[in-house]
């Protein structure tokens, strides 16, 4: 297959992509369509990072791009806390039309000095879902340091299961996610020395500047009306580990969120949160441990009967504001 010829051919497309979805958001068919199709659910948005500048090696969106969208949600939909949200769909109450909630997985820095700021002077409602072991740490999720470290090799080659080019950034961004996405398969265990074979073939000396939330941000944000829901302690694939791990995991980061942000936390995230990364087990764990609802990373509406141990959430981290309304409405 021709590599070039095929990433032309995709950048083509997306930009038709992008001006159909722009003529057909000023067009206001998008208004139109969000009026017709959330009638009886309510989407749950998903965000990582916001950073002043771009990062491909993270997963983010920018602080202009993010009040944006924040200015766009005001308008054209309704924001509730997660809580209250999840809260009607257990009592089967009936879901205000065009409702969405806000969420943050991790304990990212960036999200109380870029985010925060922009939540607050709107007065929208977010709830950050935190690895508890990582706060007041100068350590981050392994997803991000391997992130940092692809981004920041000087290294023209890596062997993982055959020889791979870091020639460019198309190369190391390539590589990075085919990684990534093998390490993400494995059990903690051999994922944590796979790491750190990948860490040393990179040579990545310089330190991380990344920093995670302190218990004197998270406490201020939640004076602030901003709600913690717990993501584990150490953040490992909960069906990766073995159950005893998962119960301790999920028990001692609901214990040790509330004593952070000192409000009852009501939520849980599943790390990674894909099909797979949980069980029925597991969500019984979750409600076990005292847990109102749980979030995954599935996309999808949450309409009446979904299960609150598995609702679905959106990837909106898109710096287009017309694609960004096309996949919210």
């Amino acid at each position: 297959m021709n590599v070039r010829g095929y990433e032309s051919d995709n950048i083509a497309m997306k930009m038709v992509k992008n001006a159909l979805v722009s003529a057909a958001y000023h067009a206001r068919i998008l208004r139109l369509r969000s009026m017709l199709s959330l009638r009886s659910g309510f989407r749950i948005l998903m965000y990582h990072h916001v950073l002043a500048e771009p990062d491909p090696f993270l997963p983010h969106i920018t602080v202009d791009a993010f009040a944006r969208q924040l200015d766009f949600l005001r308008r054209e939909m309704q924001v509730f806390p997660l809580e209250e949200l999840a809260g009607k769909l257990v009592r089967r109450e009936k879901m205000p039309r065009r409702s969405v909630a806000l969420t943050f997985d991790d304990e990212y820095g960036d999200i109380y000095q870029n985010a925060f700021p922009l939540l607050k002077a709107r007065g929208v409602a977010a709830t950050v879902f935190i690895a508890t072991g990582f706060v007041d740490t100068d350590r981050v999720p392994w997803t991000d340091e391997l992130g940092f470290i692809f981004g920041r090799t000087e290294k023209k080659a890596i062997q993982f299961e055959g020889a791979i080019s870091l020639e460019g950034e198309g190369d190391r961004l390539r590589a990075f996610r085919r990684i990534k996405a093998a390490l993400k398969a494995m059990g903690e265990a051999d994922r944590r020395a796979r790491f750190d074979e990948v860490r040393r073939q990179l040579a990545v000396s310089a330190p991380n500047p990344m920093r995670v939330l302190g218990r004197r941000e998270i406490r201020e944000m939640a004076d602030a009306g901003i709600s913690f829901g717990a993501h584990t302690v150490s953040h490992p694939i909960l069906s990766r580990i073995s159950p005893d791990e998962a119960r301790r995991e999920i028990r001692d980061s609901r214990r040790m969120i509330e004593e952070m942000s000192g409000r009852k936390a009501q939520g849980f995230c599943y790390p990674n949160g894909e099909e797979g990364d949980f069980s029925p087990e597991i969500e019984g764990m979750v409600k076990e441990a005292g847990f109102a609802y749980a979030c995954s990373t599935i996309e999808g509406v949450n309409r009446p009967g979904v299960d609150v141990y598995a609702l679905r959430r959106q990837w909106t981290s898109e710096e287009s504001l017309p694609l960004f309304a096309a996949r919210v409405l």
